[in-house]
C-alpha cells in the first residue's frame, strides 16, 4: 500500500509542472474556457478584455437560432450559447419586421458614451458652463457698456435688410431654445428628477425632445440664410489685424476702424458656421440614423480602439 501511495505522489509531482504551465498558457484553463473573475474585474474597470473565448463558444449558429421553449417569468429554456450568438451577431435570426435593426437584439456598443455622459461630461460640462457665465458677468461688471464717441447725430444708416434681420433673430431664438431643451436632456435626470419626480420629468423630457427635434429645422434654415448673406463680408482683411491689436477698443481707447463686420464678429461668424454646421449634420444623423449613417464607421472604430480608456473610466 505504501508503494502505491509513493507512486501516486511521484506521478502528481511530475504532472503538476505541466498543469501549471498549461494554466499559465491558457488563462481560463481552470474554468474550462469560461470567463474568470479577472475578466469581470477588467470589464468593470473599462479595460480591454480578449473575448474570443466567448465569441467562439456559440455552438452551431443554425441550431442556436432555434428556440424550442420560450423564456418566461416562471423559467424555460436558457441557452447561453444562443445568447452569445445573439450578442456577437452570429445567430441566424429571422423576424417579420423589416427594419434596419430588426435582427440586432443585443447592442452594447454605446455603453462607453453613456458612462462618459453620466460622469466626466456631466461634471466638467456643468463646471464649464457655469464658469463661462461667471466670467461673462464679471467682464460686464468690470468693463460695463461701451459708449460711442461724441453725441448722437440723429442720422440713421440701414446696415441690414429685412431678410438679414429675420435670419439673425431666427438663428438666435432657435439657438436659445435648442440650448435650453438640450440642457434638460443632458442634465435633467440628475437635476429635475430629484426635484419634481420621475413622472413629471417624463412629461417634460418628451415635450422638450419634440421641441428640440422640430426647432432644429429653423436653426438649419437660419444658418443657411446668414451664410449666404454675410459670407462675403466676413472674409479676413488688413483692418482685422489692427482691430485685434487694440482688442476691439479695450486697449488704447476708442473704436478701431472696421468694415461691415469687425474681426471679433468675423470670428464669431465662422465659429457659428463651422460648429453650427457640424451640430446640424450630427443632428440629422441622430434623427435619421439609417438614412444618414455618416458617423457609423467612425464610432465603430472608436469602440474597437477601446476609446473608453481615453476618458479614464
Amino acid at each position: 500500500m505504501f508503494r502505491l501511495f509513493a507512486v501516486f505522489f511521484l506521478l502528481c509531482s511530475l504532472l503538476s509542472p505541466a498543469v501549471a504551465q498549461q494554466a499559465a498558457d491558457t488563462p481560463r484553463a481552470e474554468t474550462g474556457g469560461a470567463q474568470t473573475l479577472n475578466d469581470i474585474l477588467l470589464r468593470q474597470n473599462a479595460q480591454k478584455v480578449d473575448d474570443e473565448f466567448r465569441r467562439s463558444a456559440v455552438g452551431d449558429p443554425d441550431a442556436a437560432a432555434q428556440i424550442t421553449a420560450p423564456l418566461g417569468t416562471l423559467g424555460g429554456q436558457s441557452d447561453p450559447e444562443l445568447w452569445r450568438a445573439l450578442r456577437y451577431n452570429t445567430a441566424d435570426v429571422q423576424t417579420q419586421s423589416r427594419g434596419p435593426a430588426a435582427t440586432t437584439l443585443i447592442q452594447d456598443g454605446g455603453m462607453w458614451w453613456l458612462e462618459f455622459r453620466q460622469g466626466p461630461l456631466l461634471t466638467y460640462g456643468a463646471g464649464l458652463l457655469g464658469g463661462t457665465l461667471v466670467l461673462l458677468a464679471l467682464f460686464y461688471l468690470i468693463r460695463g457698456r461701451i459708449r460711442i464717441e461724441g453725441e448722437k447725430t440723429g442720422r440713421t444708416i440701414t446696415r441690414f435688410g429685412g431678410v438679414e434681420r429675420f435670419g439673425h433673430w431666427l438663428l438666435a431664438s432657435s439657438f436659445l431654445i435648442l440650448g435650453a431643451t438640450g440642457l434638460i436632456s443632458l442634465f435633467g435626470r440628475k437635476v429635475l428628477i430629484p426635484t419634481f419626480g420621475h413622472e413629471a420629468f417624463s412629461t417634460v423630457a418628451i415635450g422638450t425632445k419634440w421641441v428640440h427635434n422640430n426647432i432644429s429645422w429653423a436653426f438649419i434654415v437660419a444658418l443657411i440664410i446668414i451664410f449666404v448673406f454675410w459670407v462675403g463680408h466676413n472674409l479676413p482683411d488688413r483692418t482685422d489685424l489692427f482691430w485685434l491689436k487694440k482688442g476691439g477698443g479695450i486697449f488704447g481707447g476708442g473704436h478701431p476702424p472696421a468694415k461691415k463686420f469687425n474681426a471679433g464678429q468675423k470670428l464669431i461668424f465662422w465659429s457659428v458656421i463651422v460648429l453650427g454646421s457640424s451640430i446640424s449634420v450630427s443632428g440629422l444623423s441622430l434623427l435619421f440614423p439609417f438614412e444618414f449613417h455618416m458617423f457609423g464607421a467612425t464610432f465603430a472604430k472608436l469602440n474597437a480602439w477601446g476609446v473608453t480608456g481615453w476618458f479614464g473610466f
